[in-house]
């Protein structure tokens, strides 16, 4: 058996054995969990346009991400008081570059507002997500339906796949493999619903999964463009056989958002609780 097919078995296994203890124990253990990864993979942001000569202040943006994060989880529902941190890291960011000025800082500094937002909006929904009645279920919904579009795409993509989905972002993907995915998460969101939810409507869990299969390639190919971007393979090799944390989470970055705002919208209205 291929070395490197079980080193990421392994790694897998051993990190939704993690996950896993982390939704169950629930409360404070969890949201230490979510800080630690959107710290790891804002610093991975950071390692990553440095190849581009980009410097983004990895102590403004990782603690403005940390400090939304904290406010999310304690005063999510409908407080405008957990913007706070977002703002003040535009306005903490700006007032460095005004007095350190250089010909690159304006660069620098939209790179770091980017870099606290792409990574600590995504998983603040991981933590709505988790605040909701039913919310651990609905979080291992969201990551059953993520991980299958993933898996059937790389599946079908190799045994099918003909036609270049992006091939300046991703030469290895397909339209066949993509559609897969799609296929994949919408097989995935049924029969988990059916265990797990069967009060969600035959009709939402295949929206859902609809949702989840195109927006979690969306995410997908959002890492790839920033990483053909910095000219680089992976965002960094914490996980063994997997790279970094953006490279094994790229997907949920699109998919939690687009998840959270169906189960509020739709899914709840139809009787979930």
């Amino acid at each position: 058996m291929d070395q490197t097919f079980i080193i990421r078995s392994l790694t897998a296994i051993i990190g939704i054995a993690l996950l896993y203890a982390v939704i169950s124990k629930g409360t404070i253990s969890f949201l230490i969990f979510i800080l630690l990864m959107n710290l790891v993979a804002n610093w991975e942001l950071t390692r990553a346009f440095k190849k581009r000569g980009i410097n983004v202040n990895l102590i403004l943006s990782g603690t403005a991400g940390l400090l939304f994060l904290a406010l999310i989880y304690f005063w999510g529902k409908g407080n405008p008081v957990v913007f706070f941190p977002l703002c003040l890291l535009i306005i903490s960011s700006f007032f460095s570059a005004m007095i350190n000025y250089q010909p690159n800082k304006l660069v620098d500094t939209v790179f770091a507002i980017f870099s606290s937002i792409y990574t600590s909006v995504p998983f603040a929904h991981i933590l709505l997500i988790k605040n909701l009645p039913k919310g651990p279920v609905l979080l291992w919904l969201v990551f059953v339906t993520t991980w299958s579009c993933d898996t059937l795409a790389y599946i079908t993509g190799m045994l099918f796949g003909r036609h270049r989905l992006s091939p300046k972002l991703s030469p290895k993907k397909s339209i066949e493999g993509s559609v897969g995915g799609i296929l994949g998460s919408i097989a995935a969101s049924i029969i988990y619903s059916m265990i797990f939810l069967p009060e969600i409507e035959i009709l939402d869990r295949v929206v859902f999964g609809l949702l989840i299969g195109i927006f979690s390639q969306i995410g997908d190919l959002s890492a790839s463009l920033i990483k053909r971007y910095c000219g680089i393979k992976d965002f960094s090799h914490i996980l063994p056989g997997h790279g970094g944390i953006l490279d094994r989470f790229d997907s949920i970055l699109f998919s939690f958002p687009i998840a959270y705002y169906y189960i509020i919208t739709v899914i709840q209205k139809g009787g979930i609780a």
